[in-house]
């Protein structure tokens, strides 16, 4: 009970208070782990890191009142709920206010993706397409895990993920991710069908998740336009390369008024994590 009542504060917290306010305590922790990562050698990564990580954690979590604060503060600092939201909340403001350019340079920093030769369309639909792929990886991912091991678990998650993502760390690394992702995704993908349409979401995951280039984000993205009951996938532009991706999904062309949907389904899925928290806790 205690382990929810820090994640479920935690996510209501990053909701409430800006992003930027936990920027300042998050980039100091992630440049020294980075910097620490770099300087081992690839086979000499994974070991001592995620270990590391992960007895330390083991040890402060189960301190009296130090685990519980130090819990809540990696919750704050790993969970990117509020920054998802508020990023995708704000290239919506933009597109109502008129201000496509500045929508189109949001998007960019938000996805990576070019925006410049996008339509608003376009930029509707990356977006939607972005803030599924953020919510599974900076949201319902580590809260698989922190469900399943408290904090060691998030942290074995999140540690892996950053040494997967840094330079040389070879496929390895990105495999074991892979491994840790595969169960959360699938339930992840799962519960977005579940708030949205479900037998729609549930047949476009069946038969068309696998014509992506990368099959996990293949199953994320068709679930998610069944959900929605619209079209993504597509071309975009990413550094100046062309990703060249299938349009799959049977409904709407992805309209600015598909971000804020996207949003709610998210939020319906955490409150549907929470729910079933709960109904195992009274188990």
């Amino acid at each position: 009970m205690d382990a929810l009542v820090l994640a479920i504060a935690a996510l209501i917290l990053s909701r409430l208070v800006r992003p930027e306010t936990f920027e300042p305590y998050r980039r100091p922790v992630i440049g020294a782990l980075q910097s620490a990562t770099d300087k081992l050698p690839n086979s000499l990564r994974l070991p001592i890191m995620v270990g590391g990580a992960v007895v330390f954690s083991a040890v402060v979590a189960f301190l009296p009142v130090i685990g519980p604060l130090v819990t809540f503060a990696a919750l704050l600092l790993i969970l990117g709920y509020g920054r998802v939201t508020e990023d995708a909340l704000a290239i919506l403001t933009e597109l109502r206010g008129g201000s496509f350019s500045q929508a189109q340079a949001h998007l960019t920093h938000f996805s990576g993706v070019d925006a410049d030769q996008l339509d608003e369309n376009g930029v509707a639909r990356v977006a939607v397409e972005t803030q599924t792929l953020r919510l599974f990886t900076e949201v319902f991912s580590p809260l698989a895990w922190f469900a399943l091991g408290g904090l060691p678990g998030m942290l074995l998650l999140w540690t892996s993920r950053m040494i997967a993502e840094r330079d040389g760390s070879g496929e390895t690394s990105q495999r074991w991710v892979s491994l840790l992702n595969w169960v959360p995704l699938r339930l992840y993908a799962l519960t977005v069908g579940i708030m949205g349409d479900r037998e729609r979401s549930r047949s476009i995951w069946k038969h068309h998740a696998r014509e992506f280039s990368d099959g996990e984000i293949g199953i994320l993205i068709a679930a998610t336009a069944g959900a929605l009951r619209i079209r993504l996938g597509g071309s975009r532009c990413i550094k100046g390369v062309m990703i060249r991706e299938p349009s799959i999904g049977d409904g709407d062309e992805c309209a600015r008024y598909h971000i804020e949907e996207m949003v709610a389904l998210g939020q319906r899925s955490l409150l549907l994590w929470a729910v079933g928290g709960l109904l195992i806790i009274a188990l």
